[in-house]
């Protein structure tokens, strides 16, 4: 109740410095308790969310009738230019901060605790996956912008209107609660203390690197306006909070559409484009994949990979990145493959770099989040621009 007071922003920083400073009191049963109670309540959010997709995407279609082809192309070649141009962005602050990040790095003994097991593992079951409901919304949503079928239109509203009902009345106002179980479980296992403890200086530069390119996405976003960038920040943190403690983009989903519509106020194009970014559009591992690459190549291989073999890995990976769905730790099965053909990866680096990538998971789900904040905004000054909106 006394959290209520506050703005959503400052009850989820507050549930995150009670965590990290209290968290230590906490007895593994409590722990096992209010992380269950997240598990459970992520599940809910799951068997919703293929719906949520499906009416969010497809309405927001119908609102741009003949132009939701144009509107969908115009966004999915953005979020492949901004994967790429940041991805390669990534390989020029490599180039400077490797040899700093490597030096006196040890590779052997890094261990992740296991973490506590929840009192129930819930599992319900769905009809369709989100990546199935997402591909289903453009299709009927593209087919319905040019034949118009007025009764399944307004069941589609009816539909979106009672989701937005559920998620107004219960997701939001149990927000805080649903991170803090997550919270806990993470800070039960130690991953903060052994990530600094083994790779604090590669982490600080990677989070160092995630937070100035946000930031310059932003500014960038806000016409160079640093009142209008704050302003702009203020409106997404709590999606970066909500990603980073879920280390999920799609489970963030309401949350982003909320801060996005926020700052456009553009409900339409929020609905459409936040749930395909969730998907595809991966600010934070086009930073954190590149850079942890870098530095695990440098580190097995004893060299520093050449601009050219570094601009075929990007091609792949930001290829690759069409197939991953915003799932913790999905970014890194992807992309295994690509790290083994084009970078010469073993099976040591393999384990490594993926044991790296799940720690940083956390702080790399909420850039994607962040960044899709950053970039839809953009979107939709040039869809103004071009006079498509």
């Amino acid at each position: 109740m006394f959290l209520k007071k506050f703005s959503l922003p400052l009850q989820l920083v507050a549930i995150i410095a009670f965590v990290f400073l209290f968290g230590n009191f906490f007895s593994e049963p409590l722990v096992r308790f209010f992380y269950t109670f997240s598990l459970f309540f992520k599940e809910i959010l799951s068997l919703f969310l293929p719906l949520i997709i499906f009416s969010f995407v497809l309405t927001g279609i119908l609102s741009f009738k003949r132009n939701a082809p144009l509107v969908l192309g115009i966004l999915v070649a953005c979020i492949f230019l901004s994967n790429s141009l940041i991805a390669m962005l990534t390989y020029l602050v490599g180039a400077f901060a490797v040899p700093y990040v490597i030096e006196g790095i040890v590779v052997d003994g890094f261990t992740v605790a296991e973490g506590v097991a929840p009192y129930y593992q819930f599992d319900f079951p769905q009809l369709i996956s989100s990546e199935n409901a997402l591909l289903l919304a453009i299709v009927v949503g593209i087919a319905l912008s040019f034949f118009k079928i007025p009764g399944l239109e307004q069941s589609v509203r009816k539909l979106k209107e009672a989701i937005e009902y559920f998620l107004n009345v219960y997701f939001i106002p149990l927000l805080p609660l649903y991170v803090f179980g997550f919270l806990l479980e993470i800070h039960y296992r130690g991953i903060f203390e052994s990530l600094f403890a083994h790779y604090g200086k590669a982490f600080i530069v990677i989070f160092a690197v995630q937070v100035v390119f946000l930031v310059l996405y932003y500014l960038l976003a806000a016409g160079g306006s640093m009142s209008k960038m704050a302003h702009y920040i203020k409106n997404a943190l709590p999606s970066y909070l909500t990603a980073f403690s879920t280390m999920s983009s799609t489970t963030t989903i309401p949350v982003s559409v909320e801060c996005a519509e926020k700052n456009m106020g553009n409900k339409p194009l929020a609905e459409i484009s936040m749930p395909i970014m969730a998907n595809i559009h991966l600010v934070g591992d086009s930073i954190s994949t590149p850079l942890l690459a870098l530095v695990t190549v440098s580190l097995f291989l004893g060299h520093f990979p050449d601009p050219i073999s570094y601009i075929k890995f990007v091609f792949f990976f930001c290829t690759a990145m069409l197939a991953v769905s915003g799932i913790p730790g999905g970014g890194i099965i992807v992309m295994i493959p690509i790290l083994i053909s084009q970078l010469g990866f073993n099976e040591q680096m393999v384990s490594i770099i993926t044991a790296l990538y799940l720690l940083l998971d956390p702080f790399g789900t909420a850039a994607n989040v962040m960044g899709d904040g950053a970039l839809v905004i953009l979107v939709n000054k040039l869809l103004k621009k071009l006079r498509i909106i």
